[in-house]
């Protein structure tokens, strides 16, 4: 060979490999300065239709009595609060974030043990870093979460490799004997062959579907084995089981290149193409690596907890940050089974929040206009509860609770018990809040009760209702424009009010909520700030003034 040649040969091999260095050193600079710069930011990530539905299939298989029940997800946005948090890396992360967020502990244990993770990744930045690297190298799938691919697993129909094994055994005995007889072997050779390549791509379309699943699975084992080798003493006990369960995988990850490569085009890859449909090797070591995921499988929920658990940590972390200029606390939990406090509380998906203060020891009846504040103050007070008792953090500069099952009745649908009416829908959603009302400490916040049927029947009724609430270990919140059920309910209710001034024919709203009941009356005053004409406006005032001098309706019905 020439010399130049061979100079020009080896320089372009010396080229190759320092570009691969250089490219892979560019990449992990570009990965540590979004890890460095989204942290404590609001996570950038798209979620195609369907995509929360996968990431909720590991919290329904894990659901129990005392979870965030989906009527109180809904009334609460709660999916809205979850992309607020969701800052992980990784598949496993995102499920086991949903998941912590839809099971509040009723213990000051756990809830120290995340708020010691919490705190240490707040203040280690490297090893907060070096985690979040490996976690991204596991990654996300756009579409579906790593545990729905995992229970898809169970639809793979079995096969055993002796089928495999015979067709090897007659093609390479048929190859063998065509050295003795070629007239002979040559003829079962060929028929060898054609039945090796045609149950090859018979099996190939069943199961190719399940080749990128057993990929997601690679892909985290391996990625685990790294994480398996830090040492960070708040992770000692989810490092210690990753590293006891990984064991389970080294057979599934030797030889799984023959399965999960992809074919590049090359000669080579042409070639092991060939060898592949007359060996069956991939199908083989396919049934091999599905016998161990089935057998482990235990094993890899572990692997896929632990590594979601570190992961959510440092996706409260970010959110600890994220809200730090608005302020944040870690709850502290009392003893008494029916306590809340806080102070200068707000709801986080406000901006510029309006801070309120609160006591309750006992239940609480709201009153106030439309807009006044009542319904944000009640989803204040429920979300704070939630994040209290799960990610360990609150809205406020300040926060004492009991430990509370967290329940609400809010912003219902007619279709959330089926194709029932508005009103059907609301009695059977307070009725599951009575329900749990006797076991435990229960932390209810209803807005408008029974605001689907007439006003006799609505006050006689809820006033019943939210008494029997208020009994026991129950602190229920509940906000009305009844202003009767305050009298009604003053020996079981502390009311309190939301209000609202008029200012330059501008309503003016400060969100501050105030001891006793509401007493102002804007709503005939808004109709005519808002055009109504003059007769009406004027009608309205005098049956509203009738009506509160004589306590009846009659006098005025005879004029109509």
């Amino acid at each position: 060979m020439n010399i130049g040649v061979l100079i020009a040969v080896v320089a372009c091999i010396v080229f190759l490999i320092v570009k691969s260095i250089l490219d892979h050193s560019n990449d992990e600079r570009i990965l540590e300065f979004l890890l460095i710069n989204g942290f404590g930011r609001y996570p950038k990530k798209e979620y195609v239709p369907g995509k929360l539905d996968s990431i909720k299939l590991f919290y329904e298989k894990n659901a129990e009595d005392g979870d965030v029940d989906d009527i109180t997800w809904n009334d609460l946005d709660m999916d809205e609060l979850y992309k607020m948090l969701n800052y992980t890396k990784s598949s496993m992360g995102e499920e086991i974030l949903y998941n912590i967020l839809r099971k509040p502990l009723k213990g000051k244990e756990e809830i120290e043990d995340r708020n010691r993770a919490i705190d240490y990744l707040l203040e280690n930045k490297s090893h907060r870093l070096e985690l979040q690297r490996s976690f991204s190298k596991i990654g996300i799938d756009k579409k579906y979460s790593f545990y729905e691919y995992f229970i898809r697993l169970e639809d793979i129909k079995t096969q055993s490799n002796l089928l495999h094994y015979i067709l090897n055994v007659a093609t390479i005995g048929s190859i063998i004997g065509i050295l003795l007889n070629y007239k002979v072997f040559v003829f079962i050779l060929i028929p060898s062959i054609i039945l090796a390549i045609a149950s090859y791509y018979k099996r190939k379309s069943e199961i190719e579907a399940y080749y990128y699943i057993f990929g997601s699975v690679l892909k985290m084992i391996y990625n685990t084995s790294d994480i398996a080798q830090h040492n960070i003493p708040v992770f000692e006990k989810q490092l210690g089981e990753i590293r006891e369960s990984i064991k389970s995988f080294r057979r599934f990850k030797r030889g799984s290149g023959v399965v999960l490569k992809q074919n590049g085009g090359n000669l080579s890859d042409i070639i092991l193409d060939y060898v592949r449909m007359i060996t069956h090797i991939d199908l083989i070591k396919f049934n091999n690596m599905y016998k161990i995921v089935m057998e482990n499988r235990d094993n890899l929920l572990v692997i896929h907890k632990n590594i979601g658990y570190m992961d959510s940590m440092i996706a409260i972390a970010s959110f600890r940050e994220l809200i730090g200029d608005r302020g944040w606390c870690r709850p502290e939990f009392v003893a008494e089974k029916k306590y809340l406090e806080f102070e200068d509380s707000y709801h986080p998906f406000l901006e510029t929040p309006v801070y309120n203060s609160f006591l309750a020891e006992n239940s609480v009846l709201l009153t106030g206009s439309n807009a006044s504040g009542k319904s944000t103050f009640l989803k204040m007070v429920a979300i704070n509860a939630i994040l209290a008792q799960t990610i360990a953090t609150a809205a406020a500069k300040s926060y004492k609770t009991s430990f509370y099952k967290i329940m609400t009745s809010m912003a219902l649908n007619d279709n959330i018990f089926g194709s029932e009416s508005y009103f059907i829908v609301e009695i059977m959603s307070l009725k599951r809040i009575i329900d749990n009302s006797g076991d435990g400490s229960v932390l209810c916040c209803i807005d408008e009760v029974l605001r689907g049927t007439n006003t006799i029947e609505r006050i006689a009724a809820s006033s019943r209702i939210l008494k029997t609430l208020a009994e026991g270990n129950t602190i229920c919140f509940a906000a009305t424009h009844d202003i009767e059920l305050a009298h009604i309910l003053k020996k079981s209710f502390s009311n309190y009010h939301f209000r609202e001034k008029i200012e330059n024919e501008d309503v003016i709203f400060d969100y501050k909520i105030y001891e006793g009941f509401s007493k102002t009356k804007n709503a005939i005053k808004l109709l005519n700030m808002l055009g109504y004409d003059k007769k009406i406006v004027a009608e309205a005032t005098e049956m509203a003034e009738t009506f509160e001098r004589e306590n009846s309706w009659s006098s005025l019905l005879s004029g109509i």
